[in-house]
């Protein structure tokens, strides 16, 4: 359908109409309404499992500015814990890092780390060791070479 040349204005149907078509002529791309009913129908499954998909995304969370409510919306956090997160970053300031997380709060250590973190919470502005080591690791040291030097 080119919308230039042809109306997108939606046109009523009468009710006898609805839901019934007759078979295409020979050589019409014209679906049949068996054809057109079972389309529908998978049509239909698929935005249904593709909701579900949707319904289970995991969305980050930043522990630095996370109210108690979005903390227990991630697994592994429950009521006790959001409020001591919340509690210790008003007392002692912004977490920089998952260490400084898990050094400041009681009851989360390396392994509910990681699991936070698979879960979706995130720490803005800061980097945890594993990070730093990672970009040490990556960085190229460079050297200054006298001119005609050669590399080998």
């Amino acid at each position: 359908m080119n919308p230039f040349i042809e109306s997108t204005v939606a046109v009523p149907v009468a009710a006898d109409q609805c839901g019934t078509w007759s078979e295409p002529e020979a050589g019409s791309p014209m679906p049949s309404g068996t054809t057109l009913r079972k389309a529908v129908m998978q049509a239909g499954v698929c935005l249904v499992l593709l909701g579900s998909a949707f319904a289970n995304t995991v969305y980050a969370v930043d522990v630095n500015a996370a109210d108690v409510a979005q903390l227990e919306g991630i697994k592994g956090i429950g009521p006790k814990t959001a409020r001591t997160i919340i509690e210790e970053r008003t007392r002692g300031g912004r977490y920089e890092s998952f260490e400084d997380l898990s050094d400041r709060v009681k009851g989360i250590g390396p392994a509910k780390v990681a699991s936070l973190r698979s879960a979706g919470l995130t720490v803005q502005g800061g980097l945890n060791a594993s990070e730093v080591a990672d970009r040490e690791k990556s960085t190229v040291n460079t050297v200054a070479l006298k001119p005609g030097h050669k590399i080998r």
